[in-house]
C-alpha cells in the first residue's frame, strides 16, 4: 500500500480550554466537538490542536525522551522490561518487540505479515500509573537519570488530564445523555493509561538499500484511544479506511495526533474505526547520502478497567447496524493481542481472539 500527499484533518479544541463562560456549553465548543466527531468517524484519526499542552511542555517531555535514549545500555537495563508482556512496563531494547494486527475476518491476532525479515528498530520505555497493582512501574535508580521518575509520573498526569478533556469533547459531539457519557468516560481510567518514550535511531543510506526496513508495521491499538507526540521528523502514515491509502502524519508544532483503537470501535459499533497506522522509511532512491535521521515520538495510551467489560453502547445498534461485538472484558482482550509481544514465535493461523 501506498501513502499519499492527503492530508490529516485538524481539529482545533481550543473553546474546551480557554473559554471560561458559565455556561455549560459554549456555540465554540459544540461546534468544535461536532467537527471532531465527524472527522473521527470518518477517518478513525485526527490531529488536534487546542488541546492545552504546552510547546514547552512537549518540548521538555522529548528532552526526557532523548536524555533517557542516550544512556548507555547497561544503564538502560537497569529497569528491564521483563520477558513477559505483562507488566508492561520499562525498558525494552531495539528490535524486543513484536507488533501484531488484529484481522476482523479470522479473528484473530497475526503479526504483520512479509515476505522477507524486517528490521524493526525501536527501543522504548513504559510508564503506568503509579497505583497500577496489575502492572506496577519499572524506575531507573535515581542516580542513573536524576529526577526522571517525578518527571514521567506528572506528564502522565497531565496527558491523562488532557484525554479526559477530549473524550468529554466526543460525548459532546454524539450528542450523549448522562448515562452514556459516563459510559464513554470509562473508556479513559487514570490508573489503566501507559505513556510511551519511543526511540528510533538513524539508519544510513547503505543500510536501507542492504535490507528492508520498518520503523513500526501497520497495526491497530487494542486500547480505547492513544494521543501521540512526535518531533519534526515525521514518518507517522495512518490508513484511510474509504481508499486503503495511507496518509502521512507531517508534524505540525505542538499538534497532537489522535486515533480511535479497538475498544471504542466495539464501544460504538464499529461507528468509529480502530486506525490502522505505521512508521515508515522512505524508499532509498529519495534519501541522501545521510540517511533517515533520527526519530522520537511519545505516545499515550488509554484504555478502560482491566476488568471492566466493554459493551456497545445501545445507541448504536440499529436494525440497519445489527451488534457486531460481543461483550469483552479489557483484561481478556489485551491478555491476547499482547501473548506473544515479546516472544520469537506465533502460532501457525494467528493468536485467536
Amino acid at each position: 500500500m501506498t501513502s499519499t500527499r492527503q492530508t490529516i484533518p485538524t481539529i482545533d479544541l481550543s473553546p474546551f480550554t480557554t473559554d471560561k463562560t458559565d455556561d455549560t456549553q459554549s456555540t465554540g465548543q459544540l461546534e468544535a466537538a461536532k467537527s471532531l466527531v465527524q472527522a473521527l468517524h470518518r477517518f478513525g484519526f485526527v490531529k488536534i490542536v487546542g488541546h492545552g499542552f504546552s510547546m514547552q511542555e512537549l518540548e521538555e517531555a522529548l528532552g526526557w525522551a532523548k536524555r533517557l535514549f542516550a544512556l548507555p545500555y547497561e544503564e538502560k537495563m537497569k529497569a528491564p522490561h521483563p520477558p513477559t508482556p505483562i507488566p508492561h512496563r520499562g525498558y525494552s531494547g531495539l528490535g524486543r518487540e513484536k507488533v501484531y494486527n488484529y484481522d476482523e475476518s479470522s479473528k484473530s491476532f497475526a503479526r504483520y505479515p512479509t515476505s522477507r525479515q524486517v528490521i524493526r528498530p525501536f527501543e522504548s520505555y513504559e510508564v503506568g500509573g503509579e497505583n497500577d497493582v496489575i502492572q506496577p512501574n519499572i524506575w531507573l535508580p535515581d542516580d542513573v537519570l536524576p529526577n526522571f521518575r517525578p518527571a514521567m509520573t506528572a506528564l502522565y498526569q497531565r496527558l491523562a488530564g488532557v484525554s479526559k478533556m477530549i473524550l468529554g469533547a466526543i460525548g459532546l459531539g454524539l450528542g450523549l445523555d448522562a448515562d452514556e457519557l459516563a459510559a464513554l468516560l470509562k473508556m479513559q481510567v487514570d490508573e489503566n493509561c501507559q505513556l510511551r518514550l519511543l526511540h528510533y535511531p538513524p539508519i544510513s543510506k547503505q543500510m536501507l538499500e542492504n535490507e528492508m526496513w520498518s520503523r513500526l508495521p501497520a497495526h491497530n491499538d487494542w486500547s480505547a484511544f492513544t494521543m501521540l507526540f512526535q518531533d519534526d521528523r515525521g514518518g507517522l502514515e495512518l490508513k484511510d479506511p474509504e481508499s486503503s491509502e495511507f496518509v502521512q502524519a507531517d508534524p505540525e508544532p505542538g499538534a497532537l495526533i489522535f486515533n480511535i483503537g479497538d475498544m471504542l470501535q466495539r464501544f460504538t459499533n464499529g461507528y468509529f474505526i480502530s486506525a490502522v497506522h505505521r512508521v515508515s522509511v522512505p524508499d532509498p532512491a529519495s534519501v541522501n547520502e545521510k540517511g533517515v535521521p533520527v526519530r522520537y515520538s511519545i505516545p499515550f495510551f488509554c484504555a478502560p478497567a482491566m476488568t471492566g467489560l466493554v459493551t456497545t453502547l445501545p445507541r448504536f445498534i440499529t436494525e440497519d447496524r445489527p451488534a457486531k461485538y460481543e461483550p469483552v472484558r479489557f483484561e481478556d482482550y489485551g491478555s491476547i493481542a499482547s501473548k506473544y509481544q515479546y516472544e520469537e514465535e506465533v502460532p501457525a493461523g494467528g493468536v485467536q481472539a
